[in-house]
């Protein structure tokens, strides 16, 4: 068994080489699962018994899963034994893209009049959320079988193992022999001891890579008919609900579009699709640089795409049932993107350093101090950006508190009484403490930029 040391070690070791690189995003990558989980747990509970609620919870899953085995083998240095566990999860990966597949096929059914629609909508209720994980598990079971095993169809997974510069160890999850000797060069020695797995794209899974950018092409496609439809309807509520389900496949399109364009770009780099011999101990690969930083840019833009689409159907689905999550979601979003945004930068900004200088403290303390000096600016445009994706809503008793606020609030003065009388119609409504204080700030700020309070249960009404 080969001994890296111990996590804290062994990641301290890596940090300032492609492997931290890799490992960061592969752990952005189970944080982001966890998160979708959560996600698909407040959908759930804001309302168990309704079968929209449930189908989304389904897809937010599905993605989670995604998320969770998409970069698992570079999550760590682990040991030849992990491969077992490895090779099954890769399975759970690209069952779940033809699961998404499938679900975003059927998303558009529950804004669709049509029978044979309202039919498969409603098979969400019960039957589908199981009947389709049990049928895509079985044929990319089956499709692998005939293809000639998960190895063949799927794709092997490579192990190699440096313990200092010189020749290193190869082995594979198929047990097949490594097709190129292992060479542990002198760029890397600062982190040896290291162990790392890669992967080869078979067959199938060049199939299955692709299918979700179809499914979320037909998805965006239905509901934009479906928008001009219930448009016509004048039903605010459900046009917004549309309009953002919609906005979350346009998002989920796009991020799919950028993994096929990084897909094409290693194969005409490279001249072939990624194999095992595609690896930055290979001495006959010439595009090792490539290597370095483009093959975890596939699966994060996934990951990626999951989030977005996973913040904005929670909007979606559940604005009408939770107080306040709208403003959490954007919050969240906020968050997240100047987290992944200065993320990102140390590390380009470090690597940068330590190209050009062999200083790449330089470049990280550099991305530090401008994040802190602008982090005001910055947050305040992702705060702009994310109202534009989440938009302000509001439930019926929130309206309703605000309506009394506004009477409360006509001659500029809000008095003992009045302010008792507000407090007592916040606790009968529900609204926490915290609440009804945001909701009084926003409703001061929308006041100070003109707006007014006709037809406020129209425009941000749920």
């Amino acid at each position: 068994m080969a001994d890296v040391g111990g996590p804290l070690e062994y990641y301290l070791r890596s940090v300032g080489s492609f492997l931290g690189y890799w490992h960061l995003l592969a752990i952005f990558s189970i944080a982001s699962g966890v998160f979708l989980l959560f996600l698909a747990y407040l959908i759930l509970k804001a309302n168990p018994g309704k079968t929209k609620n449930r189908f989304m919870a389904l897809m937010l899953v599905t993605e989670a899963l995604r998320c969770f085995t998409s970069m698992l083998f570079w999550l760590f240095a682990w040991p030849e034994e992990m491969l077992n566990v490895l090779k099954p999860a890769r399975v759970v990966y690209y069952t779940m893209s033809l699961q998404l597949f499938i679900l975003y096929m059927a998303a558009a059914t529950f804004y669709s009049k049509k029978n044979w629609a309202t039919k498969i909508a409603g098979s969400f209720r019960l039957h589908s959320l199981y009947l389709i994980p049990m049928f895509c598990l079985a044929f990319v079971l089956s499709v692998s079988h005939v293809a000639g095993g998960t190895s063949v169809a799927i794709g092997d997974i490579s192990w190699v193992h440096c313990e200092d510069v010189g020749i290193g160890e190869g082995k594979t999850a198929s047990g097949d022999p490594l097709p190129f000797e292992v060479t542990c060069t002198e760029e890397y020695a600062s982190v040896y001891p290291l162990t790392m797995s890669n992967v080869a794209l078979g067959p199938l899974t060049r199939v299955l890579l692709f299918i979700p950018l179809i499914g979320a092409i037909v998805a965006t496609v239905a509901l934009s008919r479906s928008k001009v439809r219930i448009d016509e309807q004048n039903d605010a509520n459900l046009s917004g609900e549309v309009r953002a389900v919609r906005l979350g496949f346009i998002g989920k399109t796009a991020m799919q579009i950028t993994t096929t364009l990084i897909l094409f770009w290693m194969v005409v780099t490279i001249g072939e699709s990624p194999s095992l011999e595609t690896n930055v101990f290979n001495p006959n690969l010439d595009a090792t640089r490539l290597l370095l930083y483009i093959p975890p840019l596939m699966p994060t833009a996934v990951v990626v795409a999951a989030l977005f689409e996973g913040v904005i159907f929670t909007y979606a689905v559940i604005k009408n049932d939770m107080f306040g999550i709208d403003e959490q979601l954007r919050k969240t979003f906020t968050t997240t993107v100047f987290a992944g945004l200065g993320a990102i930068l140390f590390l380009v900004s470090t690597e940068l350093m330590e190209s050009v200088f062999d200083r790449g403290w330089i470049g990280g303390v550099f991305i530090g101090m401008t994040l802190l000096i602008l982090r005001r600016p910055i947050i305040a445009t992702l705060g702009g950006v994310s109202s534009r994706l989440i938009p302000e809503s509001h439930t019926k008793e929130e309206l309703g508190y605000l309506e009394m606020y506004y009477l409360a609030k006509k001659d500029h003065t809000i008095t003992p009484n009045e302010r008792s009388m507000l407090d007592l119609q916040a606790r009968s409504y529900g609204i926490t403490e915290e609440r009804r204080v945001y909701l009084e700030q926003w409703y001061d700020g929308m006041w100070e930029k003109g707006g007014s309070n006709n037809d406020l249960a129209r425009k941000y009404g749920k």
